[in-house]
């Protein structure tokens, strides 16, 4: 592939898979230079980033990726383009164009980290409120890092209240909120605590699993049944549609009145992880060896509670 092939390929795929604007994809060669004051700015910049010399004529060729819009918040991704070209050549281009995009995930949350600050220090319930959720976490395990922090207690679990930083795939970056803090808002903390449960449900929705379909099913958005979601030995899963962070669906507000429904009745709860929940009919010996696995750490992910739980009308108690 020749250099030209290489570079048209190249904004093709930062337009398709990064989202960046064709018509802001701006090239510049090595030893070029310029008037205008910003311009020259990141030029300068660049050349101490890249090859740590300080000089007003580039070092080496660039491209200048920014998002659609263009506006000033937009992101914008200064790439050293011959160095990609001379590692797709070595490596092959997804393993060069890859690396492009683990920058592009590093500058995206850094403009997330900023913005997040902002809020956190505005000292106002409403800049803060909808990045606020939900995450479960072993008591005991983290009583320690507990102290001074914000959560709702239900036997050997705590549902702790979190700032969403960025949640990339499965990389989940959160930040616990500390009781001074809702203070501050002038706000009672079981409703910060209500409000955080509805955006976890929100940005993480209950799912489940049909094994006739085999797909994952919206547990408050689809009808479905017992039978629907039941794999041998009467085992049946809840958690989100990512997985990360399952554990919080059963506490949503309306998902264990769901379940309820579709069980019949009052059921049985084990939670594997902080990630994945299993639910039984109240009785099944089943649980109990699945309560047993959890708490040894048996389940894919950090372990939540070795107990069995009971949902029913009265909430979500021990058994």
């Amino acid at each position: 592939m020749t250099y030209d092939e290489f570079l048209e390929l190249f904004k093709q795929k930062a337009e398709s898979e990064l989202s960046y604007d064709p018509a802001l994809m701006e090239f510049y060669p090595e030893g070029c230079t310029s008037d205008d004051p910003k311009v020259l700015e990141w030029i300068i910049d660049a050349n101490k980033k890249f090859t740590g010399e300080d000089s007003p004529w580039l070092k080496k060729d660039f491209m200048l990726l920014k998002d659609k819009g263009g506006n000033e918040a937009a992101i914008v991704q200064r790439i050293a383009i011959r160095d990609v070209y001379l590692d797709a050549e070595k490596n092959g281009f997804d393993a060069a164009f890859e690396a492009v995009r683990k920058s592009r995930e590093e500058i995206l949350r850094a403009n997330i980290d900023r913005d997040v600050l902002n809020k956190r220090g505005s000292g106002s319930y409403d800049e803060i409120r909808e990045q606020l959720i939900i995450r479960p976490l072993n008591y005991g395990l983290h009583i320690d890092d507990l102290r001074g922090r914000v959560y709702r207690r239900i036997g050997d679990i705590a549902l702790v209240l979190y700032q969403l930083i960025s949640d990339a795939g499965h990389d989940l970056i959160s930040s616990k909120i500390a009781r001074e803090e809702v203070k501050r808002w002038g706000m009672d903390t079981e409703k910060v605590i209500d409000d955080a449960l509805a955006n976890t449900a929100r940005i993480f929705p209950a799912s489940t699993y049909s094994y006739r379909t085999g797909k994952e099913i919206d547990i408050l958005k689809t009808e479905f049944t017992k039978q629907e979601i039941s794999l041998g030995g009467g085992m049946r899963i809840v958690t989100t549609f990512k997985t990360t962070n399952g554990a919080a669906a059963l506490f949503y507000p309306g998902v264990a009145e769901k379940l309820m429904k579709v069980m019949g009745g009052k059921f049985w709860a084990v939670f594997m992880n902080i990630n994945d929940i299993m639910i039984f009919d109240v009785g099944d010996p089943m649980a109990k060896n699945f309560a047993e696995m959890a708490s040894d750490g048996g389940g894919q992910g950090e372990m939540l509670s070795g107990r069995i739980y009971l949902c029913s009308e009265k909430g979500i108690t021990p058994a």
